[in-house]
Parts: C-alpha cells; sequence; structure tokens
C-alpha cells in the first residue's frame, strides 16, 4: 500500500532534512537503519506493516523487533502515526505537514488502500485542544466494498 501522491524530488529531500532533524534534536541517535526507515516513509510514504518495512529494508539488516521499537520511538516523537484497519497487522506512515493529511478508504475485501485528503475533524480535535489536552491526535478510517470487488 503506498501513498498516490508524488511528490518532487526537492520536496521529498527538504522533508527528509526536516525529519532528520527532529530525530536530531530528539534523545535519539541517527543510526543507519533509522536513517533507511526514515527514508522510505518519506519517499513511499506508506502505511507499511513491520514486514513490509522489513522487506525494503533489504540492503540494510534489522529484524522485526528492532523495526517495531523505531516505529514506537518514531511514534513518541510524532514522526510517524499508527494505523489500525481492523485486520490486526500495525501500520506506520510518516506524519504529514498539515496540508497532507488525510484518512483512508480500506476495501474489507481485498484490502486496497484509498487516502481522502480532506479531514472536517480538526476543528473537533481544536476542542479538545482548548480543554487543555496536548499531544492530541485522531483517526477516522473508512470501510467498505470497493467497485472491483462488488464485480465478482
Amino acid at each position: 500500500m503506498s501513498h498516490p501522491h508524488t511528490y518532487s524530488h526537492a520536496d521529498q529531500a527538504a522533508r527528509l532534512e526536516q525529519v532528520l532533524a527532529l530525530l536530531r534534536d530528539s534523545r535519539l541517535k541517527l543510526t543507519r537503519p533509522r536513517r533507511a526507515l526514515l527514508e522510505i516513509l518519506v519517499h513511499e510514504h506508506g502505511p507499511f506493516t513491520i514486514e513490509e518495512l522489513a522487506v525494503k529494508l533489504h540492503d540494510t539488516p534489522c529484524d522485526p523487533a528492532t523495526i517495531y521499537r523505531n516505529m514506537a520511538a518514531f511514534e513518541d516523537l510524532d514522526l510517524v502515526r499508527q494505523c489500525d484497519f481492523g485486520d490486526g497487522m500495525a501500520r506506520f506512515e510518516l506524519v504529514g505537514q498539515d496540508e497532507d493529511h488525510h484518512h483512508h478508504i480500506i476495501c474489507r475485501k481485498c484490502r486496497k488502500l484509498e487516502l481522502i485528503d480532506l479531514c472536517f475533524v480538526r476543528e473537533l480535535e481544536k476542542l479538545v485542544r482548548d480543554r487543555g489536552y496536548t499531544q492530541v491526535h485522531h483517526s477516522l478510517e473508512f470501510y467498505g466494498i470497493c467497485a472491483n470487488c462488488q464485480r465478482e
């Protein structure tokens, strides 16, 4: 499952530098596996399962437990978000800038993923922040049967 948006190489390079700077400002060291994971997430977006990330890291040996720990650490830094599509598989994607915020439609049959680039929940998120909450996030996914699966 990959992000259908196309970003220029300059945009990707700038976003990667921004993400790496956030990592450098944190308590985490910039290891080779961390850099490789962030490069994948910037260039291909995701969301990806741990197993999918392991396959994409073929040039950088990294076991699934290490990938999962890194994703959890990136999540703590608000670099990635975990997506739950109701199939018991954790998926991770880079947290976009405000204009990249999106939601997903998932086919319950073939698991095809489509993006919805519109979000009406930001007003509700602001209400939550106004009540004194910090590190506020939301997740909104839609499930259905895609047109292809309906024809089968």
